[in-house]
């Protein structure tokens, strides 16, 4: 007895396709329409992007047969190669170029910024020479015109600012051994300091300048002293404010130096 085949089941006419649904034979590809095996589809992946450069465009006229072929494209390689120097010089020149581009000042600007310094210096000496003047303590009366006057000022002018400063030293390098107050004695030198702790003398002005002869000069001077209570002139210990009219006697062998001096005072 023969085996039995499987029970398949018939299609129904509705479900077998249609003979107008087949494609037809005339929209069948034909044998040399048909691509060959080693073409393949174009353009290649987008990644990485490439330019396209057009080919030139043939003589025209029917090529019936002719073979689609990929259009060229520019290698790859030299473009990457751009982009990574490119890269490699953001990297390595972009901090210098900030920098030249940035704060740096420019020549312009370093010649602004420098400029003040110069015009300083050159200015410099003008306010030093008018600051001298003006720290200036002694002054010379306008009709005073002995031609060794300069040299008595610059004497008093120490004598009084080392007064001012305390500076006894500076005092006794205008005072003549030979005088009333020699400044190798310590004991004259220290009356001296003590009556002149707490003095400030101000306002000294050369009156007049006048020849004694054997080599002495006579220079009326006059001056305003402030002091503490208690350091006043003599039978006015109390007075703080003191005018002095003082005639020195000033020796000139071996520099000036004030011999000897007769003063007059009044409160001021």
């Amino acid at each position: 007895m023969a085996a039995a085949r499987p029970w398949t089941a018939i299609p129904k006419k509705s479900d077998q396709p249609k003979r107008s649904d087949q494609p037809k034979r005339s929209d069948q590809p034909k044998k040399g329409d048909q691509p060959e095996e080693t073409e393949r589809a174009w353009p290649p992946p987008a990644e990485p992007q490439a330019a396209w450069i057009p080919e030139p465009a043939d003589s025209p006229g029917p090529t019936p047969h002719r073979r689609l072929l990929p259009r060229r494209v520019l290698p790859a390689v030299p473009i990457v190669v751009l982009i990574a120097a490119l890269a490699a010089a953001a990297v390595l020149g972009g901090p210098r170029l900030l920098e030249s581009t940035g704060d740096a000042p420019t020549r312009a600007e370093q010649a602004t910024v420098q400029g003040p310094p110069a015009l300083e210096r050159t200015r410099r000496p003008e306010k030093a020479e008018k600051a001298e003047k003006a720290e200036k303590l002694v002054t010379v009366e306008a009709d005073v015109t002995h031609p060794r006057a300069a040299a008595v000022v610059a004497m008093l002018e120490t004598y009084f600012t080392g007064i001012n400063a305390k500076d006894y030293a500076r005092v006794a390098s205008v005072l003549d051994p030979d005088g009333e107050l020699d400044p190798d004695d310590p004991n004259q030198m220290a009356r001296f300091t003590d009556g002149t702790a707490t003095a400030k003398d101000s306002a000294v002005v050369l009156r007049d300048l006048t020849d004694l002869g054997a080599g002495l000069l006579g220079a009326d001077v006059t001056f305003r002293s402030e002091q503490e209570r208690g350091d006043g002139p003599d039978g006015r210990l109390d007075e703080t404010c003191t005018d002095w009219r003082v005639s020195y006697t000033i020796s000139t062998d071996g520099g000036y130096r004030i011999l000897r001096g007769e003063a007059t005072s009044a409160k001021c």
